[in-house]
């Protein structure tokens, strides 16, 4: 079903649709890998299926990793800002790759309260 979906949705970029199903195939991958005990019961995979399915789920991960940090920048920063969710802060069509580090650091949950016990003693002396 998400095969079609994929294949037969109007995307507004016809870039993204092998990506997509890229991520379909490592997601059936990843979920073969967990379960696929009845493979095996029923005779379709044979001794050494496992190291292909592997081989093949990190392929596919290797082929993926180009795509990672555009997939993350997808999102509209000035949205993302407004909400609790973050766009990466490696880059952005905006430029602003250092205030937008700041700001996200600023406004951490890490970044509020007082400092953990610790912080005088172990921290700040390195610091």
């Amino acid at each position: 079903m998400a095969r079609q979906r994929i294949a037969h949705y109007p995307f507004k970029d016809q870039k993204i649709r092998p990506i997509l199903e890229l991520m379909a195939s490592i997601y059936a991958l990843k979920e073969l890998q967990v379960d696929n005990q009845h493979l095996y019961e029923t005779g379709f995979f044979r001794a050494g299926s496992g190291d292909l399915l592997t081989e093949s789920y990190n392929s596919q991960l290797r082929l993926l990793r180009p795509h990672l940090i555009p997939i993350v920048e997808l999102s509209d920063a000035s949205v993302a800002r407004e909400t609790s969710w973050n766009i990466s802060t490696i880059g952005n069509k905006y430029g602003d790759i250092v205030e937008l580090q700041l700001e996200v650091a600023q406004k951490s949950r890490l970044n509020t309260g007082s400092p953990p016990p610790y912080y005088e003693k172990l921290m700040k002396p390195i610091i």
